[in-house]
């Protein structure tokens, strides 16, 4: 049986993160950075289930796109282009969409 993240629960998870991005762009970028690594690894631990891997992409590249967005509205002009965002993330790693297998046994 497939099971994926409904359209909804995505879009209401996106939305949800928007805001809050939002609300704490004024704090420090590794508190935003740290904030966002756990945000990320619950929404893994939740949602990675069998089959649900391209769910999961989509959820980590729409976050990485608004990061990168809410980080450039902290100041009067851009501060990162994609290339600095990219060794960013390379210097910091933000978690990687990771799928947990589901054991009969427990169910």
């Amino acid at each position: 049986m497939k099971q994926v993240t409904a359209r909804k629960k995505y879009v209401a998870k996106l939305r949800i993160f928007k805001e809050w991005l939002k609300e704490a762009r004024t704090l420090k970028t590794m508190e935003i950075w740290k904030i966002v690594s756990s945000k990320l690894r619950g929404h893994f631990n939740y949602y990675g289930l069998t089959d649900n891997y391209r769910g999961l992409m989509r959820f980590d590249q729409a976050v990485k796109k608004l990061l990168f967005k809410w980080l450039n509205r902290r100041g009067k002009r851009s501060c990162l282009n994609w290339e600095e965002f990219n060794k960013m993330l390379m210097r910091f790693p933000l978690p990687k969409p990771r799928l947990w297998s589901v054991c009969s046994d427990y169910l």
